[in-house]
């Protein structure tokens, strides 16, 4: 171990490397990372929920934030002329009454319901199949993931990865288009039902696998996350209009990772990495185009004394 080339939360991961990152002291998630060293046996893990996350990118020009209320757009729109770099991406500050990772300024993204693997919905794009190899799990998983991907992404920012034979959908006006969201986000409808009812499809071509991260066996709330990578269509416009987020806009990887280091934001683990692996990027097609980073399933050791996360990245 100790001649391993132990690389940080902030460098670029890629599979093979070995990564670590510490957990802050006197913290209730190291009190149960060093409960789980002293005793694996006794932890019985919850099974982590299959979810995905989607980085939403566009090329760098002042944007507008939207801070929200309870889900509800108010007056105070602010212009931000982000700091000048390549790539901007949207990103959502959760909400302090949330579960998991309250107040974390996060990507669009949740937990794969059971109806994303079980709808019948059109398709264009890679096959289920090529897919699943590619992301190394069943089919009926791949299918999940994706379908998770697009419609957490469109209930959480309203960009639809999605349109007639070829094409992708163009913002809608008005009441409709928000009430379509909030069916779908209210299980009303599934994501391939409201798809289904416009003769669309489900543009899987328009997503890029990056990364994919399992929370730690220790944690008492687990995740199995696959990230993505997605442009911003022509013509759509994200909003963050989600009661789960207080804030939302977009921002350059560069200031994202600058607000972490004052303070500002809280970014957890794999947000840091895969915000380090755009903040590399030379351009939006740079970033959709990376290859994937790998799988990291971190688990808790001890370095120097001190707990770490780490994984050997496959």
């Amino acid at each position: 171990m100790d001649n391993e080339h132990i690389l940080g939360i902030r460098d670029l991961v890629y599979p093979g490397a070995v990564l670590e990152y510490e957990i802050p002291g006197g913290t209730p998630a190291e009190e149960r990372a060093r409960a789980y060293l002293t005793d694996p046996d006794s932890f019985d893990p919850p099974a982590p929920r299959l979810a995905a996350t989607v980085m939403l990118l566009s090329k760098s020009k002042p944007h507008r934030r939207y801070r929200m209320s309870g889900g509800a757009e108010d007056r105070s729109v602010k212009v931000l002329h982000p700091e000048e770099g390549p790539v901007d991406v949207f990103m959502l500050r959760r909400a302090s009454a949330m579960a998991f990772v309250p107040d974390a300024v996060v990507f669009p993204g949740g937990g794969m319901d059971e109806r994303d693997v079980v709808c019948d919905i059109p398709w264009e794009g890679p096959a289920v199949a090529e897919w699943a190899a590619f992301m190394g799990c069943a089919e009926s998983t791949a299918k999940g993931v994706l379908v998770a991907a697009a419609r957490e992404l469109f209930e959480e920012s309203g960009i639809l990865l999605a349109g007639p034979a070829g094409g992708v959908a163009t913002d809608e006006a008005g009441d409709h288009w928000m009430a379509a969201r909030e069916k779908v986000a209210s299980r009303a409808v599934s994501f391939g039902e409201f798809l289904a009812e416009r003769g669309w499809a489900l543009r899987s071509d328009l997503l890029s696998l990056q990364s994919h991260w399992v929370t730690p066996p220790c944690e008492p709330k687990r995740y199995d996350t696959y990230f993505f990578t997605a442009r911003l269509p022509e013509g759509q416009h994200a909003d963050g209009r989600t009661s789960e987020a207080v804030e939302a806009g977009w921002l350059s990887p560069q200031e994202a990772l600058s607000r972490l280091d004052e303070g500002r934001h809280l970014l957890v683990p794999p947000t840091i990495s895969n915000v380090t692996t755009l903040a590399a990027a030379s351009s939006v097609d740079a970033a959709c185009e990376r290859s994937f980073t790998g799988h990291v399933r971190p688990v808790p050791a001890l370095r120097d004394g001190r707990v770490v996360f780490r994984s050997v990245v496959r």
